[in-house]
């Protein structure tokens, strides 16, 4: 059990899920379409992903956002990141796509 008494909810129905997808599993659980939409260009940006950095990481950031012979976006790469570890776990992916999925129910 953890401090978030919801995300002990959303596991426990994700279990529950687990188990049912045992006994019927002719109708999983599709995560493609969630991996479409992960870092789809023409998905809109409406949340936020915050890192704590060191001061000097945080200036070099800076520098880079503003810097125009720089042809790198920092926060791209931070999605494209993002976007490679959910090929490289799909489990935990698929996890939180099914977490995702119950708090859109409500």
């Amino acid at each position: 059990m953890s401090d978030n008494p919801m995300s002990d909810a959303f596991d426990t129905a994700e279990e529950e899920q687990s188990s049912d997808d045992d006994v019927d599993a002719g109708g999983g659980f599709d995560a493609e379409e969630y991996l479409e939409a992960l870092n789809s260009d023409g998905a809109p940006k409406e949340k936020t992903v915050g890192i704590a950095v060191t001061t000097e990481m945080h200036a070099f950031y800076q520098e880079l956002q503003n810097a125009d012979e720089v042809e790198a976006s920092p926060a791209q790469s931070v999605r494209d990141h993002l976007e490679k570890l959910a090929h490289r776990h799909p489990e935990v992916f698929e996890k939180a796509m099914r977490k995702l999925e119950i708090e859109r129910e409500f």
